[in-house]
């Protein structure tokens, strides 16, 4: 299948292969068919009884890897893992190969690789008959492919039939490629049959674009006096094996790690590695210097820096690995390689956390046909944590809905498995943009990584690519169900996320009193009220509530109302008066006590109060305001002829109006147009007397 990213190249196929023999390549490779006298005689070996089915294979995707026992040689080295491409090869590193095919060699993209019939087949499609088969002995690694169609725009989604086999010899390393049948006609450039090496400038190719006839067979011989002496040394990978990006969070330490190999058939004397962070800025963090030991053929070695990143940035890092030093190596691009570290903030309340950078490449990806889909695999940068929402950029969408997945990764080798959220989102909230699509229920992670999953439903809609590297090597192309690794992922990442958010946490506090300020005098039972805010980021309710006076008895309230929302707060009124019972001073101390609460800092609120025994309040019943609530003007009643000292204090004690006026007996006037929304206390002093009153401010 093609990504509409590329063109679409049509050509049909060329019947016929003439030659008998072809090479040698630049190593010595041969090759001969079943015309030549001393070439392979077609023999197809049926293992369909007796294999192992290879299930999983849809539509440009590989299955692997598959561990041989006992190694295969090949080229200049030992290969033992094989990635099974549904598009007819077999990789020894794993990538994922697709229209249009390289010609062979081909440096770079996926190298390392034998292609048997690769063309642009499939299995996927209702009722498709492909199947697969890999037969694993002592001496030969058998893999067949049966009836398996090419890719067709047009429903089904196949046409053709093609059956052919691949033998891994590996007492003698040669290579068998046979043909039972092939039918069809192929959208694509291929099939291509031929080998290529690691370097991927040195192969072999049969044939490209050309039909095998049934009942054929040809063969690759490795060479017994190699034409080359290869000198090679490579870096196997960075931080682990797949150098697979990671997360991390600032103040965490992450160990630098590496292996190095010698690929070459040739020994190495001791050479350098050079080791070095660099920054979100392109700033040199971390550097070393090794000095590797002479390598054998076929050698490697694991290193462990010295010195661990610790990062005290947001952003994202790079760790590379640069060999030098080695005295007539014959290949250089396998001497560096790097690792993408994207570092979060673990304070943070939300992180967006993907492999991509703020750019992209303006064009975007999407599936002909409009059924095809892309994942990443995302470990959280710190657990515990809940995973809230699904991230996406779009650049375009002409009307196409799509669909936003997350699953676990507990399937087999961790690979994706069960599926935690998906939802549907309708072409009108998938516009070009940046989107947040919050999850149904927030999952709650305390280890592993989850697969994110932006899958098409109609054509036309396409992801955001970010061509810039580093690369995080986590992506993966998801057809048909099936997932590969996508066939681009040393040169792409995708726009493409999880919004990550703190574990859940009760965190509730006292903002303050309200109706009762410092340096208030208390001259009888006084109701005690208290602003309690959520601070934390779950519904909080069923928590109790303390006060007490010159750290005297304590006093109780259990809040049991309505759940606070995170960030909202609520009144709670103690039904226990406090009842002054010696005239003194000190403070009026209000604080929760919820269980678990997770920071106390914030739970406790104190004011300077007067109290006085046996005394009433004059001015109480005096003073009288309307309309309760306000919105623009509160007036007050009762207060006496004369100058007033008119004070206003919000539901904190903090004063916040403060001015002289003078009544005439009648109604004072009292403008709350600028005050927030919220409880407010007045204070009248007139001649000799304290008013007091409460009104609440609505907008």
């Amino acid at each position: 299948m093609k990504k509409t990213l590329t063109l679409l190249l049509l050509l049909g196929c060329v019947f016929g292969l003439s030659a008998a023999s072809g090479g040698p390549d630049q190593y010595g490779y041969l090759w001969k068919d079943n015309a030549e006298p001393d070439g392979p005689v077609y023999s197809w070996i049926d293992i369909t009884a007796d294999g192992i089915p290879i299930t999983g294979l849809a539509d440009d995707n590989t299955f692997g890897p598959y561990i041989m026992s006992g190694n295969m040689p090949y080229y200049w080295y030992d290969v033992k893992k094989v990635w099974i491409g549904s598009n007819g090869y077999v990789a020894f590193g794993g990538g994922n190969i697709a229209a249009n095919f390289p010609m062979l060699p081909a440096a770079g993209g996926t190298d390392n690789y034998t292609a048997v019939f690769m063309a642009d087949l499939t299995f996927g499609g209702t009722g498709n008959p492909a199947q697969c088969f890999l037969k694993d002995e002592a001496t030969q690694l058998i893999i067949s492919w049966i009836n398996v169609p090419f890719w067709n725009v047009n429903a089904p989604g196949y046409s053709g039939s093609n059956t052919f086999q691949l033998i891994l010899n590996k007492m003698d390393s040669t290579i068998t490629m046979q043909y039972q049948s092939t039918s069809g006609t192929n959208g694509s450039n291929g099939p291509v049959i031929g080998i290529e090496s690691i370097t991927g400038s040195i192969g072999l190719a049969r044939s490209q674009s050309l039909m095998p006839q049934p009942g054929y067979a040809v063969r690759f011989y490795n060479p017994a006096d190699p034409l080359l002496q290869v000198k090679d040394a490579a870096v196997d990978w960075v931080g682990m094996d797949g150098t697979g990006g990671t997360t991390m969070a600032i103040g965490g330490s992450l160990t630098l790690a590496t292996q190095v190999h010698n690929t070459g058939n040739q020994p190495l004397e001791p050479f350098t590695l050079t080791s070095t962070v660099l920054g979100p800025s392109g700033q040199v963090v971390l550097t070393e210097v090794h000095s590797v030991p002479a390598l054998s053929p076929d050698g490697n070695l694991s290193l462990t820096m010295d010195a661990a990143l610790v990062p005290v940035l947001t952003g994202t890092y790079r760790h590379q690995i640069v060999l030098s030093g080695i005295t007539g190596e014959m290949i250089a691009t396998n001497n560096t390689m790097e690792r993408e570290i994207v570092v979060y903030s673990p304070t943070d309340q939300t992180n967006l956390v993907s492999w991509a950078g703020a750019t992209d490449n303006g064009v975007g990806l999407a599936w002909n046909g409009g059924n095809g889909g892309i994942g990443a695999y995302i470990i959280p940068p710190f657990q515990p944590c809940q995973i809230t929402a699904t991230t996406v950029r779009i650049t375009s969408n002409s009307g196409s809905s799509f669909a936003m997945m997350v699953y676990a990764d507990d399937g087999p080798d961790g690979s994706p498995g069960t599926l935690l959220d998906s939802s549907v989102v309708n072409a009108s909230n998938g516009g070009p943009g940046d989107h947040v699509y919050p999850l149904l229920n927030a999952i709650q992670s305390t280890n592993g990584g989850f697969y994110v999953v932006w899958h098409m439903l109609g054509p036309n809609v396409n992801i955001a690519v970010d061509i810039m590297p580093p690369f995080s090597l986590r992506c993966y192309e998801v057809l048909d169900g099936a997932w590969a690794e996508y066939r681009d992922r040393t040169i792409t990442d995708f726009h493409l996320g999880l919004q990550i958010a703190l574990p859940p946490y009760l965190d509730v506090g006292v903002m303050g009193l309200v109706g009762i300020n410092n340096g208030q005098q208390l001259t009888g039972a006084t109701t005690v009220q208290a602003l309690v805010k959520n601070y934390g980021n779950s519904p909080a309710t069923g928590f109790p509530v303390h006060y007490s006076f010159n750290n005297g008895p304590v006093a109780t309230q259990n809040y049991t109302g309505n759940p606070i929302a995170p960030g909202n707060s609520a009144l709670v009124m103690f039904g226990q008066q406090l009842v002054p019972q010696a005239n003194s001073s000190g403070d009026l101390c209000v604080w929760t006590a919820a269980p678990a609460d997770s920071l106390d800092q914030n739970d406790t609120s104190c004011v300077a109060v007067d109290v006085f025994v046996g005394l009433e309040e004059p001015h109480a019943p005096a003073l009288v305001l309307w309309p309760c609530p306000a919105k623009e003007m509160v007036r007050l009643n009762g207060v006496p002829s004369g100058p007033v000292r008119l004070q206003v204090f919000d539901g904190l004690g903090k004063l916040v109006h403060d001015q002289e006026v003078r009544s005439t007996g009648a109604s004072l006037e009292l403008d709350v147009r600028l005050l927030p929304a919220g409880p407010y206390v007045v204070r009248c002093t007139a001649a000799h007397l304290l008013l007091q009153g409460r009104f609440m401010v609505e907008h």
